[in-house]
């Protein structure tokens, strides 16, 4: 028995040709690009101080221009929302907010689609708190 050595098992002899095939599958996803194209609907978390398209100082007055640019395209694709991009709620939670026209008028007489909020004795006795507490009251 050797000293130092691991015995266990055998190691296989390497197939290049099945290396091979492994280096190309990982490397046929991979695409280099030359030209950033910045995606305006993402938000980032925070700038890049790396990033070349977040440094602030310019050196030319056309540099200048193609961050006012820049700028003025985020601002407007982030104002938009997503109202512009999708014709109906992407997701579940976009259609909480999605139609904000009812389906059937409102008519405040009509006791089955209109009830008004009521006074209970927990919401009298937290506006008695509130304005029991010195802070909230205004001088007048």
């Amino acid at each position: 028995m050797t000293e130092g050595k691991c015995t266990f098992g055998t190691r296989m002899p390497i197939d290049i040709h099945m290396l091979n095939e492994i280096i190309y599958r990982e490397v046929k996803n991979f695409r280099n690009y030359k030209i950033y194209r910045p995606n305006f609907g993402s938000i980032p978390v925070t700038g890049k101080f790396y990033a070349a398209h977040d440094q602030l100082e310019a050196q030319s007055e056309e540099e200048t221009k193609k961050a006012e640019d820049y700028h003025r395209n985020v601002a407007q694709t982030r104002a938009k929302g997503p109202r512009s991009k999708y014709s109906s709620p992407a997701t579940e939670n976009q259609s909480y907010g999605w139609y904000t026209q009812p389906l059937v008028p409102m008519n405040r007489n009509d006791r089955r689609f209109y009830h008004p909020q009521k006074e209970s004795k927990h919401t009298k006795i937290e506006v008695i708190i509130l304005m029991s507490n010195p802070k909230n009251k205004k001088d007048h």
